[in-house]
Order: C-alpha cells, then sequence, then structure tokens
C-alpha cells in the first residue's frame, strides 16, 4: 500500500532546516553554482498533484510503500548534477546530508538503489516483453537526408482515420511518466507565463534518434551449429535498428518523439509532450498518436492550434486531420515528391510554386485573407492592390477600380493551399520556430547526458529522458521567477 506522502508544504520545511543544519557546518556549499539550483529546483518542484497517479499503483493492503516523492526528488536531483549510474547516485547522495536533505530523507534513511528501480518499474505500464525475438540484420540500403519510410504502406492514412474517429493512443508503457511530467512541470511552467498564450500554442514537433548500447546481435541460446534463424536472448528487446538522416547513418535504439513551445518574447523552449516509439517507425506515424494523445491529454488546459513540421511530415492525410482539428499546418515541403505542384478545378489560371494565382503579367497576385465563412482565400490584382506601380495589362484584366478578383478553396488542396499561405513572410517568420524541438531535443540528449550513460532499455532511457525534461522546465522557472533560497543569513 501507498505509506505516508508529506505534503509539500512540510517537505519545504524539513529540507530548509536540514539544509540550514548543514550551511553551518560547511559554508561553502552554495559558492558551488549547481547546488544552489539544486535548492531552488526543490523548492519549485511540488509533488503534491501527483499523489493521486501513485494510489492506483499500490495495494491497499500490505506494508506501506513509503518515501514515494523522495525518491522521484532523488532522480530529479540525479538527472541535475548528471549522474549516469543508480548505483553512483545512491552511494554519493546517501553519504551526503546536503543531498539527503534536499531529497526529503535522512542519510540513514536514504533508499537503496533497488528501491529506485522498483520505482521505475513500478510506473511503467507494461507487463513486459519476451527478451527472445529472432535476429535481424541491418539494412544496407541508405537513405540519404530522407527518413526510413514507413514500414506499411497506408499506415499514416490508417492512423489518420482512427484519430478522427476518437482514438487517443494512450496505451502506452510511459503514460504515467507523461502525466508526471504534465502535472510537475508543463503546467507550473504555463501558469508562470513560459509557454505563452496557452488558448494558441504554436507546438513545434519532430523525432530524434536514441541510442541503445545492448549489443545488436543478441545472445544466442540455441545449440545450432552456424548460422540458424532461432530466436536469440537480446538485453534490449524494444530497440531496432533506424536511419539517422541527419548523419545519415543507421542508428540501433529508439526515437524520442517531442512536441515542443517556443516563446518568442522570452526566447525559450520547452517540452510539453514525450513519446518514445521504436527506431524504425516514421515519424508521420508518430506525429498522429503524439498529437492525439497530446490534445486529449490537455483537455480544458491547452490548445494546439498551430503545428510545425519538417518534410517527413508531409502527406494529405496529415493535413485533412489537422484540418478537421482547426489545427494551423505549417510543414514543409518534401522536395522529393512528384506532386509539388498545386492544382486548382476551380478556374483556368496558372499557379506558382507556392500555390498563389498568376496574373498576365507574370506576378503573384496579392494575397486579400480568408473568407472564412466560405472557406476560400480571396487574391486581387497586384497593381489594384498597390502591390505593383504600373501594368501594360491594365485595361484589359480589370474591368473595375477594384481589379480583378481570384478565389481558392482551401478545401481543393489542403497540402498546398494552407490556411497562411505557404511561403508568404507571415508562414516563413512562423516556421522558423520549428527549430525550436530541436534545441529541446539537443537540452534533453546532450546538455542533461541521456546517452552518455551506456544505458538500454526503453523504460530506462524514457523515464530518465522525462527527468531531464523536468529540469529543463525547472531550469526556465528559476530562470524567470528569481526565486533565491533564503539562508537566514544577516
Amino acid at each position: 500500500m501507498l505509506g505516508y506522502w508529506r505534503v509539500h508544504t512540510k517537505y519545504i520545511e524539513f529540507m530548509e532546516n536540514a539544509v540550514a543544519i548543514e550551511l553551518k557546518i560547511n559554508q561553502l556549499l552554495l559558492q558551488h553554482e549547481p547546488n544552489q539550483e539544486a535548492i531552488n529546483k526543490m523548492h519549485l518542484l511540488n509533488l503534491d498533484v501527483i499523489k493521486p497517479d501513485f494510489i492506483p499503483l499500490f495495494s491497499p493492503t500490505g506494508r506501506p510503500s513509503n518515501y514515494q516523492p523522495e525518491i522521484f526528488r532523488s532522480f530529479v536531483l540525479m538527472a541535475h548534477f548528471k549522474y549516469g549510474s543508480i548505483d553512483e547516485w545512491v552511494s554519493y547522495a546517501s553519504s551526503s546530508p546536503f543531498i539527503s536533505a534536499l531529497s526529503g530523507v535522512s542519510q540513514d534513511e536514504y533508499p537503496g538503489a533497488s528501491t529506485h528501480r522498483d520505482f521505475i518499474s513500478r510506473l511503467w505500464q507494461s507487463e513486459g516483453v519476451s527478451h527472445e525475438k529472432v535476429f535481424v540484420k541491418k539494412s544496407k540500403k541508405k537513405h540519404g537526408k530522407e527518413k526510413m519510410p514507413p514500414e506499411r504502406p497506408g499506415i499514416v492514412f490508417e492512423m489518420a482515420e482512427k484519430a478522427l474517429a476518437g482514438e487517443v493512443f494512450d496505451d502506452i508503457p510511459e503514460r504515467l511518466f507523461q502525466s508526471i511530467l504534465y502535472k510537475t512541470a508543463v503546467l507550473p511552467s504555463a501558469n508562470m507565463g513560459l509557454l505563452g498564450d496557452t488558448n494558441d500554442l504554436y507546438a513545434s514537433a519532430d523525432g530524434a534518434c536514441v541510442l541503445s548500447h545492448s549489443s545488436t546481435y543478441g545472445h544466442r541460446i540455441c545449440k545450432c551449429e552456424g548460422e540458424c534463424a532461432c530466436p536469440r536472448w537480446f538485453a534490449d528487446p524494444e530497440a531496432n535498428w533506424g536511419w539517422d538522416s541527419y548523419h545519415e547513418v543507421f542508428f540501433f535504439g529508439f526515437t524520442m518523439y517531442t512536441l515542443t513551445v517556443h516563446n518568442a518574447v522570452l526566447h525559450l523552449d520547452l517540452p510539453i509532450y514525450l513519446r518514445f516509439e521504436t527506431a524504425s517507425q516514421h515519424d508521420s506515424v508518430t506525429l498522429i498518436s503524439a498529437l492525439s494523445h497530446a490534445r486529449a491529454m490537455f483537455t480544458g488546459s491547452f490548445t494546439i492550434t498551430n503545428l510545425l513540421a519538417d518534410s517527413a511530415h508531409d502527406n494529405y492525410s496529415t493535413y485533412n486531420l489537422l484540418n478537421n482539428w482547426d489545427i494551423r499546418p505549417f510543414i514543409d515541403l518534401n522536395p522529393r515528391r512528384s506532386d509539388n505542384k498545386p492544382q486548382s478545378e476551380s478556374e483556368d489560371f496558372e499557379l506558382s510554386e507556392n500555390g498563389v494565382p498568376v496574373c498576365i503579367l507574370g506576378r503573384e497576385m496579392t494575397n486579400w485573407g480568408i473568407d472564412k465563412a466560405r472557406h476560400r482565400r480571396k487574391y486581387r490584382c497586384p497593381l489594384c492592390a498597390g502591390s505593383i506601380s504600373s501594368c501594360p495589362f491594365d485595361d484589359i484584366c480589370n474591368e473595375t477600380d477594384y481589379g480583378k478578383i481570384v478565389y481558392l478553396r482551401l478545401s481543393e488542396d489542403l497540402r498546398m493551399f494552407t490556411p497562411v499561405q505557404r511561403g508568404s513572410e507571415e508562414w516563413t517568420n512562423i516556421y522558423k520556430q520549428r527549430t525550436a524541438v530541436e534545441r529541446t531535443n539537443t537540452r534533453i540528449l546532450t546538455d542533461y547526458q541521456l546517452e552518455r550513460p551506456k544505458r538500454y532499455g526503453r523504460k530506462k532511457i524514457a523515464f530518465f529522458a522525462f527527468c531531464n525534461a523536468v529540469n529543463v522546465h525547472l531550469d526556465a522557472q528559476i530562470r524567470f521567477k528569481d526565486y533565491v533560497f533564503d539562508t537566514g543569513a544577516a
């Protein structure tokens, strides 16, 4: 059963008293910047909000399991101080009165390494997978700057149809990790205004390669001589081969798919949703499940109204889904597609590569906004709209001073005729924010060193990725709240 859960106010009282005692013994503690930051983070990290998530994980009877919030603080501190090994961290933390105080326990009561591992396993909502599977060789076909194609043709369409029917794709092992990140980090950041207007969020989406440091060959458990097709034992059975299109190499592991919000005023990038999938899964497939689940999780708190993604997400099923969800797409065109020339069946006129009607002079007509009631965009003669100063065809084209008008129905080609005109200054400026998700992935993977320890296993890698994401939020909260621990010094 779930044991005693010390509320945040009681924890702060305990921690401040214990830290004050340590400061009297060692006044140099706060001269080490990470120590000061750790104190500030623990003040801000209120774990009262996640107690309801833990109650169903325990039997109503039996020996009480204490120190659940203390263990989670321990993990957040472990990520903050960039320790890679649970055993090394517990050994250090239990020998440090300062770290023990920050975690919320005394030194002699500090939870052991096995208790820390049990904590992760309890939150992981999976019955486990078999470690035995057939060995699959790495493909010899390289893909250059392109992502690996979806494993099954038509899967994106099928996923989009399920999402439109109401499927939220929440049956994943890390769903409690996502809930904890949302309640302890994302919501507090939103309440501080760090996400900007939560009713009009610009979410950037992208996947990042995460390596598994387990053997790619597995261990033979059969007694066959020579090569055989018998199953082997794999330490990380859920990892598989994927293609890193940035470095143009194969990698063995997982894809960490992130939704990030960029605050242009504060120059701040914050992750609002993380999801782990196999390395071979295409980003266009993951987007649909991730966005569907995120929208369901954020109901009543956040509204994603704009989605920014790279050309790997450029497909009609995604545009149709976003259109039904009233989300404006800012997705780069895949230059390798053969249908990048916009088509319109409403009138006989030429369209530019940006999907804009071209006048007889060869100039793009002037965008005059969207008629929302009729779902169409209006374009005017560039001369009459003031975009150009003269035109030799004025008398031929324009029967009135207002000039020739052309309408494009947005539903004719959702991919090319986007609500914000593709290629326009507004579209370009908004799309520049997409790099926020790349910076966020760098913070989680590199700054907080997710891959530096030779970790393997989706459960462990995902858990520490979420701990790193919590630290990214706490860093931002400290930076903009200017929260300073009061040592009581005169």
